[in-house]
């Protein structure tokens, strides 16, 4: 409890530096409208017709200024960002430059990866932008490049990371765990965090669903959202798609207001973790009623 509340202070601290510098840190005034779409959007589509008619906001970002070990420069200045919902998906569309694609794999090497928060709770005033606090949590969306590779192509052998590496075996790879050989049948013990039941040691879609109250509190939850990205001509073009009402998180409806705060990882850059560029501003939403449309086939024109 002690750590929490020297974190806090120096978030406080902070905070109110950063103000007397002249940085934006309170939420803009006008609300970002969130269309409401006659579209399937329970799939992500980044070339989807309907994105193109859609209004964008122009998010900036600044190297994370709170937590040791920091960014020593901003490598993502600016995210592009849209949003759409049909009465059941919210979907986020975010565009930023990265002059490479980074999908880890190796020891040192790091995924791009980008996040939106939002308030778990409805409220007239945001909660704290840095992770929230606990009494206001808030409710994270993480997707890592390295994810979608994994889920698309398949995750990674030794021997595909590492084609020279000279060994017999590694039992966590056998094929089948079979009854024969009993290296073959203990192979879980040879990978601590899936015997454990780490929730970042299974495969995954390509977005976490993370709940935190605070620095240090970041708690991995089973993801009921997808994401999808391409990356071309060294700009990321991602799409989360979140379901508009969360049992257990946050939850919206039609005519509401909330919060959003993004986050960008460059991980070419080495950014990892607390090495990342964030909005130091929530972007307030209005989630437009729209018309009662029966949806159309995913991809088609709003």
């Amino acid at each position: 409890m002690r750590n929490r509340n020297l974190l806090t202070l120096a978030a406080s601290i902070a905070i109110a530096a950063l103000a007397a510098a002249g940085a934006p840190l309170a939420a803009q005034d006008e609300p970002y409208v969130v269309t409401r779409v006659a579209v399937d959007l329970s799939q992500p589509d980044p070339d989807a017709a309907y994105w193109q008619d859609v209004p964008v906001v122009h998010a900036s970002l600044m190297a994370q200024p709170m937590i040791r070990p920091r960014p020593k420069e901003a490598t993502t200045t600016e995210l592009d960002v849209q949003a759409v919902h049909d009465g059941r998906w919210l979907a986020f569309r975010l565009r930023w430059k990265d002059e490479e694609r980074s999908e880890a794999g190796r020891l040192g090497e790091y995924s791009d990866a980008a996040a939106i928060e939002f308030p778990m709770h409805p409220a007239e005033s945001p909660p704290p932008i840095f992770m929230g606090n606990g009494s206001a949590p808030v409710h994270i969306f993480h997707w890592r490049a390295q994810y979608q590779h994994d889920h698309e192509v398949g995750k990674p052998t030794m021997k595909d990371l590492y084609p020279n590496l000279s060994i017999d075996m590694y039992p966590m790879e056998y094929r089948d765990p079979g009854t024969a050989d009993p290296a073959a049948s203990a192979r879980e013990q040879y990978s601590p965090g899936r015997a454990v039941g780490n929730p970042q040691s299974f495969p995954k879609s390509g977005v976490d669903e993370i709940y935190a109250e605070g620095f240090s509190t970041s708690s991995v939850q089973e993801s009921a959202a997808v994401g999808h990205a391409d990356w071309k001509d060294g700009v990321w073009t991602l799409v989360i798609v979140r379901p508009l009402v969360r049992e257990g998180g946050s939850s919206f409806a039609p005519g509401d207001h909330t919060f959003a705060a993004f986050a960008i990882w460059q991980g070419g850059k080495g950014e990892v973790g607390a090495r990342k560029c964030v909005t130091m501003t929530w972007t307030p939403l209005a989630i437009a009623t729209g018309k009662e449309e029966a949806p159309a086939p995913a991809g088609g024109a709003s």
